[in-house]
């Protein structure tokens, strides 16, 4: 069973996102993105590349409906928000997402979904107090 997620990028143009199907949780995903994808360049180049099948430690390995999977690029793309409200109803109305990632002022952000983690619910947090600081 597929764990999905959302991974987006906000700044001041509005938010770009892009679904993953498989292994959206923190100790995959979170981990993911965190140790491999802290730069700005590598977040834009991952989400230029659209919605994604499994999220790897490389765009090369990752895999991607549209490069690999020759899915049309018009239907995988990334989508475009206007702020985190319509991010968060894009992830769980149409997406069916668990976990919401987003990169932001130079740093990740998380929202689960299934209040599993966070000590408030409906809220993002630091992705890194999500993976190493005992929160739960």
């Amino acid at each position: 069973m597929a764990t999905r997620s959302i991974i987006a990028k906000l700044d001041d143009k509005g938010v770009q996102a892009i679904y993953c199907h498989n292994d959206g949780y923190l100790s995959n995903n979170g981990k993911i993105l965190d140790q491999h994808y802290h730069d700005v360049n590598k977040v834009d180049e991952l989400l230029l590349l659209g919605d994604c099948s499994s999220l790897k430690d490389t765009i090369e390995d990752t895999s991607f409906y549209h490069r690999d999977k020759k899915e049309p690029y018009s239907r995988v793309k990334a989508v475009e928000l206007k702020n985190e409200t319509k991010l968060l109803e894009h992830a769980f109305e149409f997406c069916d997402a668990e976990v919401v990632y987003m990169y932001a002022y130079g740093s990740w952000y998380v929202y689960d979904n299934s209040n599993k983690i966070g000590t408030t619910s409906y809220q993002f947090i630091e992705l890194e107090d999500a993976l190493y600081v005992d929160i739960i």
